[in-house]
Formats: structure tokens, C-alpha cells, sequence
């Protein structure tokens, strides 16, 4: 089984990209690299990756960067200005992708989000994605990636629809017949939601009984303050059986095995870690990279 892999938090910049890029691109099991599409735009594929990998386009950084400008913004909005700005960001991504095709880079998929956090509603969301599904993705599917929900008493980190009201979406834009729509679960971000382990499979189960579930992403959280940061940060933790990563870390041999029990088979499984300190050279942090790639293809092997 092959991976989608976030590589991004964790790959160095300057001249050493390229080394990092080029010892993962001796890991069979990676087939794909997440990529981020930013307020500024995508990037160009990374110097070292390997040219026959996919991609996968995740909207998160630019949204979050919108946001910080703009608390209206987001494809939830039930702004007009804000929705329509939302849109108009993903009419970039589209053609960003567009690009990665034509330069002999499949997309598997894109990654959009149900911001914002305050006056969003899954009625915008879904008027959003109807929108969106008309438009050529070049084969790429759309996929709703969940973020946590705001809870009362608590500051969410991100604040964004509940998951039950995203899957409502998703199961009748499909029943509609309206392109090719299904739900992500990151591990990491279901589980801050709640701070309980068990909230990630309950969200992968209740996506996959709606028949909506196509993706599941592993990426750790912690209860504890670490050199990740604050309790809870959504800073893309490893499992605590990699080098380097928190004792705190919540994602773990266990976890993993328990979502992907419950995801059964399905089109995108990946993970996403961070490497929080600049010494780690690019040797050693694609080397953590791999630790996670054999860890959940271990698991995910009969």
C-alpha cells in the first residue's frame, strides 16, 4: 500500500531541499506529496521529489492565511464578500492544479476547508461546492478536509463547521450527482476537537457508513506544552514511535491501527509530521519521514 506524504512542515529550505527530497524519493511506499497552496499561491514541485509521484493540494495554509487577514472569509461564509473571496482563492487552486498536470504531475485530490469560524453556515458551504464541482479539476477530487469544531469554554484552533454538518453536505451534493465530492479525516484535528484519541475513528466510521469517507491523514497532537508548542497546537506531531517526537504525542502504533480498522479501503491514506528543531539536518529528517511510512504500512499490511 502507497502514501500520500505532507512533507512540507518538516522539509528544509535552501540546498539541503533537494537532499532531503531525494532520500525520500527512495521510499517505495510514498507515492505522493501533499502539497500547500498558500495566500500567494502553490509552489513548484520540489527539486529532489520524484517526477512520477502525485499530488495532493490542501488549501489549509492559504485559508488560514486569509482568515488572518479577513474573519469572513471561507467557502462557509454567509458573507457575500467573504464567500465570494473564497471562491475566487479557489479558482487559483484550480489553476494551480491545471499546472501540475501540464507539467506531468497527476492531483488526486484537493483539500478545502469550511471556514470561517464565525457566521458560517452548511447551507453557504454546500451553495460553495456547488459552484466549485462545476469547474475542471483535471480528474482531481474534491475532498472536505474536517477541522475542529468551536466547543463551548474552549479556544478551537480552528473553529470551523461540526463534522456531521460537512458529511450532510458531502452525502447530498453526491446524491445529487454532483461531481467527485467525499470527506478527509485528519487524525490530529478530530482528535483536538475533543481531546479524546477515539473521536478521529469515530469520524473516520461515521464518514465511511454515509459512504462519503475518501482520505485519512495521521498527523499527532498533544495534550502537553512541547517543542511543537501549546497544548493542542495543530503543529502536525509524528506518532510517539518516531525519533523525536513528544512522549506527550496521542497518535501511536494503537491509533493508527484502530482508523485504519475502521476506514477500511479507501482512495488517499497519508500523514503529515513536523520536525521542530533546525539542527535535525535533511538526512535525518527524511529519516523520520520514513520511520512513518514503515510504521503505518506495517500496520497496514494483512
Amino acid at each position: 500500500m502507497s502514501l500520500i506524504v505532507g512533507a512540507y512542515p518538516a522539509q528544509p529550505t535552501g540546498a539541503a531541499q533537494r537532499l532531503f527530497f531525494d532520500e525520500l524519493a527512495r521510499v517505495r511506499s510514498i507515492r505522493g506529496l501533499e502539497l500547500p497552496y498558500r495566500a500567494a499561491g502553490g509552489e513548484a514541485w520540489p527539486s529532489g521529489a520524484a517526477e512520477a509521484w502525485t499530488a495532493v493540494v490542501t488549501a489549509i495554509p492559504g485559508t488560514m492565511q486569509r482568515l488572518g487577514e479577513d474573519g469572513r472569509f471561507g467557502l462557509a461564509s454567509n458573507d457575500p464578500d467573504g464567500r465570494r473571496s473564497a471562491l475566487h482563492f479557489v479558482a487559483g487552486i484550480r489553476s494551480y492544479v491545471a499546472s501540475l498536470v501540464d507539467a506531468g504531475h497527476p492531483v488526486e485530490a484537493v483539500e478545502l476547508h469550511s471556514a470561517p469560524a464565525l457566521n458560517a453556515s452548511a447551507t453557504a458551504l454546500a451553495e460553495s461546492l456547488k459552484e466549485v464541482l462545476d469547474w475542471d479539476w483535471c480528474g482531481s477530487a474534491i475532498v472536505i478536509e474536517h477541522c475542529d469544531k468551536p466547543r463551548r469554554g474552549h479556544d478551537p484552533e480552528k473553529g470551523f463547521l461540526p463534522f456531521s454538518a460537512e458529511v450532510e453536505v458531502v452525502e447530498s451534493l453526491r446524491a445529487q450527482g454532483l461531481g467527485n465530492l467525499g470527506m478527509l479525516v485528519n487524525w490530529g484535528r478530530s482528535v483536538i476537537e475533543t481531546g479524546e484519541s477515539r473521536t478521529a475513528a469515530d469520524h473516520v466510521r461515521q464518514a465511511r457508513e454515509a459512504g462519503v469517507l475518501m482520505g485519512l491523514v495521521f498527523s499527532g497532537c498533544s495534550p502537553a506544552q512541547t517543542e511543537f508548542g501549546y497544548p493542542w497546537i495543530d503543529a502536525h506531531l509524528p506518532a510517539v514511535e518516531v525519533d523525536g517526537a513528544p512522549a506527550s504525542s496521542l497518535l501511536n502504533a494503537h491509533e493508527i491501527a484502530r482508523c485504519l480498522a475502521a476506514a477500511g479501503q479507501i482512495p488517499i491514506t497519508g500523514f503529515k509530521i513536523g520536525v521542530p528543531l533546525d539542527a535535525v539536518s535533511a538526512v535525518e529528517r527524511a529519516g523520520r519521514l520514513q520511520q512513518m511510512c514503515d510504521l503505518i504500512t506495517g500496520i497496514m499490511r494483512p
